[in-house]
């Protein structure tokens, strides 16, 4: 949400009252996952670019793809 917000201010602004109001009437309810918000963001046409990192949990460890492949390949 902060990310959309640094593109969109006006506009999530709105859209958190709309999110909030639908919220205190009961029509939405649970938790909204990041996908989620961020799929319906680009339904709305509010396009922006995300900061993605994968990591990888192996042996309780969390890891990058790059450190993954550097190990995979020694």
């Amino acid at each position: 949400m902060e990310t959309a917000r640094r593109y969109y201010p006006a506009e999530i602004e709105r859209l958190e009252s709309s999110i909030a109001s639908l919220i205190g009437e009961g029509r939405l309810r649970g938790p909204i996952s990041g996908e989620e918000l961020y799929s319906f963001l680009r339904r709305l046409g509010l396009a922006f670019s995300m900061d993605v990192k994968i990591r990888i949990k192996e042996h309780g460890e969390l890891k990058s793809i790059e450190e993954k492949f550097r190990q995979s390949s020694s």
